[in-house]
């Protein structure tokens, strides 16, 4: 820094009068320029942005609030975005707000806070279909990932009879922000919330796209749909995964007898995918009375006292006829009771759905590298059959063989490993040699400076006895003179720093010609 404003100081000294006034008057002028247009500047209202991303009528109508409001504004991004003053900004939000704009480009229910009594049916249902559609579009715009969004819903007209009603649809285009995507979660979420909210709307109905045309979400593609090929791979991804567990249950309990790589293990499933539901009545008789009394009838007839007297003759005929002496009745009684109770049968219904997955079938192999037994194979068939859960009542197999493994995978492994070993020394040798020429290196440079630093000061000294003038104690006033041995001075001063070898040279030039 000292040497810049040395040879600054000597630039400017062997300038001449015109020079230095050209230069002079050069930097006044770009200072005056510079205050000027910082006084303009900051006397110049600064405008950000109101709202962007508008459409053309919300455009539209902000700028004529604007314009009623007396607020100066701005058009940018091609006519999308307002500008307003920075201290107005707030304020007109608010006052926009409250008026319900931007609007977003799309209509809610808000259609219908103007009616009007010569509205049809026909034009209610169109208004409330773009209300409902308005809505939808607000609302999905509220993700983070999505810019845009327009929905399309297309209701069926109602129909008599059920065999011609036709289903509900619906489609959603999607604009996502940039480096955006959705997730399958989030499609699905989209599907369910537009399928919840149109009646008679089912989520394989409804479909999304992007900008691009690319097909977010298609209901033929939809993971519950037994139909789709999406439905296919889930089923596989299952069966891998079991086949999965329970190869590694079995592979590590044998690795814990037999030890590493001493043993291999296969698991073949088939899964059945079948969903069945099975509706059962089961009826149970009623047992010592227990159930349900649905109706009673009992029955009582009691009778007490003795039997009735002949009865007397009466005129006539018959009564001429002699009555036949009978037995006197002794008094008696009767009593009869029933009792008829009905009792509900007791009936349970169940309904039971088998979940899909379950296992059909299992097919074990393992193979050990050793000779083993048939006592000692057959204890290994029932240790892995037990850890897989094998069941010959649906016809799983096991079968175990004993036979030696190749080794030229394993001698690959370890020959790769040997020379990845080398590999590493042979990088650490380099890290240390590197590390030990950095070191020399130092040793050398601090070494030949300091060799340096001690030849500068006898050249110095040496300097300082030959050229007494050089040190000469300078008069109070400097002439023209003193002020060119002075400079003269310094410059042997810096040469004698930037270049001390050149300056050695020099001074046993200087000597040998004394």
């Amino acid at each position: 820094m000292q040497d810049i404003k040395e040879q600054s100081l000597h630039f400017w000294h062997k300038l001449g009068k015109r020079e230095k006034w050209i230069i002079g008057g050069s930097a006044l002028l770009l200072l005056l320029s510079l205050i000027a247009w910082s006084v303009w500047w900051g006397g110049k209202p600064d405008y950000v942005p109101l709202f962007s991303k508008l459409d053309a009528r919300d455009a539209g109508e902000i700028a004529n609030k604007l314009k009623e409001m007396k607020i100066p504004y701005q058009i940018g991004d091609n006519g999308t975005a307002l500008l307003v003053p920075s201290s107005e900004v707030y304020k007109v939000r608010l006052q926009l707000a409250t008026e319900g704009l931007p609007r977003g480009g799309v209509q809610g229910f808000e259609i219908f806070d103007k009616t009007n009594l010569t509205t049809t049916e026909s034009q209610s249902k169109v208004q409330y279909l773009t209300a409902l559609q308005g809505e939808l579009t607000r609302t999905i715009e509220q993700l983070s990932e999505v810019e845009k969004a327009r929905v399309h819903i297309v209701l069926p007209e109602d129909s008599l009879y059920k065999k011609n009603e036709k289903p509900a649809t619906a489609s959603v285009l999607l604009k996502l922000r940039p480096n955006a995507q959705l997730d399958k979660n989030q499609m699905r979420g989209i599907v369910h919330l537009v399928a919840s909210s149109v009646q008679g709307l089912k989520p394989e109905n409804v479909t999304i796209v992007d900008t691009y045309g690319n097909i977010l979400y298609d209901p033929a593609e939809n993971p519950a749909n037994p139909l789709s090929p999406a439905y296919t791979l889930t089923q596989l991804d299952l069966q891998k995964k079991v086949q999965t567990d329970l190869q590694n249950s079995a592979q590590s309990l044998l690795q814990q007898v037999l030890g590493p790589n001493k043993a291999a293990v296969r698991v073949s499933v088939e899964l059945n995918f079948d969903q069945r539901t099975v509706d059962s009545k089961v009826f149970e008789p009623v047992v010592d009375e227990r159930g349900i009394l649905r109706s009673s009838n009992e029955t009582s007839e009691t009778f007490k006292g003795r039997g009735s007297q002949l009865p007397g003759g009466v005129p006539g005929t018959t009564s001429n006829i002699p009555g036949y002496p009978t037995t006197d009745r002794s008094e008696s009684d009767y009593e009869k009771k029933e009792a008829v109770r009905n009792y509900e049968i007791n009936e349970r219904n169940e309904r039971l759905t088998a979940a899909p997955g379950a296992i059909r079938r299992l097919t074990v192999a393992v193979l050990i590298d050793s000779n083993l037994t048939q006592v000692q194979q057959d204890g290994i068939s029932k240790v892995v059959a037990s850890a897989v859960g094998l069941n010959p009542g649906r016809g799983d197999v096991i079968s175990v063989e004993s036979m030696p493994f190749s080794t030229i995978l394993s001698d690959a492994q370890q020959q790769e490993a040997e020379a990845l070993r080398k590999a590493e020394q042979q990088k650490w040798m380099m890290a240390a040699a590197a590390i030990a020429a950095l070191g020399a290196g130092i040793y050398l440079y601090r070494r030949r400076k300091k060799s340096q630093e001690a030849a500068m000061a006898d050249m110095e000294a040496a300097f300082a006895e030959t050229q007494p003038s050089v040190v000469a104690k300078q008069e109070p006033e400097e002439t023209e003179e003193m002020a060119e041995k002075r400079r003269r001075r310094e410059d042997i001063e810096r040469l004698a720093k930037q270049r001390p070898e050149e300056f050695a040279q020099l001074i046993k030039t200087w000597l040998s010609e004394e």
